[in-house]
């Protein structure tokens, strides 16, 4: 029988040691900034996943930990992110012992990112926004319906006799 997805919170973490371990590999290449490392924000829960943002030499990206895999087309699909201000365009992924993930890209390569601070600064930034509900527009709730007859003379339509 299958481990619950849900019951299994580690997953976030495996997937940035996953990263960690690629960075040998990926050192050599001209997107590895050096002065960083991999990092990752906590993983916030939203609806049926866990969100956080990761920080690697190369990129620096949302990452979303849905609790049932399933849930996401297969890797390299475009997928959704739902987040509490609208929804994230972002592609579904997979890696061995963490199942199907989503991410969407913040920066890559990381080149303008002097250190690790200021790269794990932006990082935390990035996932307050995403979460942040925006403030209700307070106009939304003004209402006025004009008639011809009320334009002209100032006067509201239910006003009109």
């Amino acid at each position: 029988m299958a481990a619950d997805p849900a019951a299994d919170d580690d997953r976030p973490a495996r997937l940035v040691e996953t990263w960690r371990r690629a960075v040998p590999a990926m050192a050599d290449l001209p997107v590895f900034n050096p002065a960083l490392a991999v990092h990752a924000t906590a993983f916030l829960r939203w609806k049926a996943a866990r969100i956080g943002v990761v920080v690697t030499p190369w990129f620096m990206n949302v990452v979303a930990v849905p609790d049932d895999p399933a849930t996401l087309p297969p890797a390299g699909s475009p997928a959704v992110l739902p987040l509490p201000d609208g929804e994230l365009d972002a592609i579904a992924a997979e890696a061995d012992g963490v199942g199907r993930f989503a991410v969407a890209s913040l920066f890559s390569p990381m080149d303008d990112f002097a250190d690790a601070e200021s790269a794990e600064a932006v990082a935390a930034a990035a996932l307050d926004e995403l979460f942040a509900v925006p403030e209700p527009d307070p106009r939304a709730d003004l209402t006025v319906t004009l008639d011809r007859r009320a334009l002209f003379f100032g006067r509201r339509a239910e006003a009109s006799p």
